[in-house]
């Protein structure tokens, strides 16, 4: 009686939770799948339908292990894909405030958890071999969609998002931003002398940044000091900057550094100016400061050059903007019309064709979208704006542009584990790191 009671509690539980499934993501016909957990757990006609095909005990043994492993991949997959997925950060573009070797969790329901494009995978492996060959199957393409999330996204969280620009790779060069290739080499060299694939939204490389835009803001940044809506954002405690420190003829020990806890990696120095370049925090380099042979120490900011530099947004000669000046710049949002003009033109042609998919062609002082003259646009979805928390080692939305909304994976919650790349795993281990939250 109590078995026939727990196997009852069990199966109502599972057609709760499956029916509360059902509704998150709104495929309504998946609510038929409650009559297998019926059958589980009360009437067990599967079961004795199989038990009743005398299957050798091999086959039997073979099905049974089959199966287990079959719903482990599921609930792996399911879990990763709803609520929440493991990563490791591979350089230091957000120190301070995240390591190169930290390993965090990203949480998908803090924004609605995004469902695959490209469904059809080989479970466990990268979407792609070092040859350049795809493990997933792109002929199936399903369209966006998100489900419901527990926010929004809020201006300073820590995103994880698909690298905008990674919907095309050179095989040869991996880890190289194609698009900065092409503006180096032209496309006709790139695509003879190498071998170019792309990629859909959801099989791009993931990148991680502070997000300081939301859809509608004006961003501006005046000698490397970041206002937005006219509103100046304050600096991060552990935010990192290039500095240039002068000395009395005397190079900076090991000591000094180490108790500032400036990696040696970060500190170049030439004796015969006594001029060393260091990347540390505003705090540190007031600690700093306070050393006796330090002379002068000034925070570098990047001046508008003579010249057009074509990695900066929007890779066009008519705007010198730096890492250090940039903007203003306005982020899109959805249904925001703007007025097409020259400038802007430059700005959101990537947004406007890239990521919302229409034609878009300038003729003379005419635009013509779809092959319709056009003097306004409306953006058909949000956009965000993200730095890398270390401002001077960051390649993030002033090199590259905007983040759309449906790239966006989740937001970074939590350091499970860290350790040093440069060291051994358990030499490296940095154990004052385990389990940190990341503001």
């Amino acid at each position: 009686m109590k078995t026939g009671k727990v196997k009852i509690l069990f199966a109502v539980l599972a057609i709760l939770s499956w029916t509360f499934f059902t509704i998150w993501v709104r495929e309504y016909l998946f609510i038929v799948a409650n009559l297998l957990w019926i059958d589980l757990f009360i009437t067990r006609y599967i079961p004795k339908f199989f038990s009743s095909l005398q299957m050798p005990l091999w086959l039997r043994r073979a099905t049974e292990w089959s199966g287990y492993i079959l719903l482990a991949i599921i609930i792996t997959m399911a879990i990763k894909v709803l609520f929440i997925e493991a990563y490791k950060i591979p350089t230091d573009s957000m120190e301070g405030s995240l390591k190169a070797g930290d390993y965090i969790f990203v949480s998908k329901i803090a924004y609605g958890p995004k469902l695959p494009n490209t469904p059809i995978s080989v479970p466990l492996l990268p979407d792609y071999l070092p040859s350049g060959k795809k493990t997933y199957f792109e002929k199936l393409q399903l369209p966006y969609k998100r489900l419901a999330g527990a926010s929004k996204v809020k201006r300073g969280d820590v995103i994880v998002f698909s690298f905008p620009q990674g919907d095309s790779m050179i095989v040869e060069y991996p880890g190289h931003n194609y698009y900065t290739l092409i503006r180096q080499y032209g496309r006709t060299y790139i695509h003879e002398h190498f071998q170019v694939i792309s990629h859909p939204v959801d099989r791009r490389e993931n990148y991680i940044k502070r997000c300081i835009g939301l859809p509608g803001d004006t961003v501006w940044i005046n000698e490397g000091i970041v206002s937005v809506n006219g509103k100046q954002l304050d600096f991060l405690p552990d935010q990192k900057f290039k500095f240039y420190v002068k000395t009395d003829s005397t190079k900076l020990s090991d000591n000094v550094l180490d108790s500032l806890k400036i990696r040696k990696n970060e500190v170049t120095y030439n004796p015969t100016s006594s001029l060393h370049i260091i990347h540390m925090s505003i705090r540190q380099s007031e600690q700093l400061n306070n050393i006796g042979i330090v002379t002068s120490i000034k925070r570098f900011v990047e001046p508008v050059l003579s010249f057009h530099n074509k990695d900066i947004f929007p890779h066009d000669p008519a705007f010198r903007w730096t890492n250090d000046l940039f903007g203003p710049l306005v982020v899109p949002k959805k249904d925001m019309q703007i007025t097409l003009n020259d400038k802007n033109y430059v700005c959101y042609k990537r947004v406007i064709t890239a990521y919302e998919h229409n034609e878009l062609v300038k003729h003379r002082d005419k635009f013509y979208i779809n092959g319709s003259e056009a003097d306004t646009y409306t953006f058909q979805s949000d956009y965000y704006f993200v730095l890398g928390d270390n401002r001077h080692n960051s390649a993030d939305s002033r090199h590259w542009g905007f983040v759309p909304e449906n790239h966006l994976l989740g937001k970074a919650v939590i350091i499970w584990l860290s350790s040093n790349p440069n060291r051994s795993f358990i030499e490296g281990l940095r154990k004052e790191r385990i389990f940190k939250r990341i503001f």
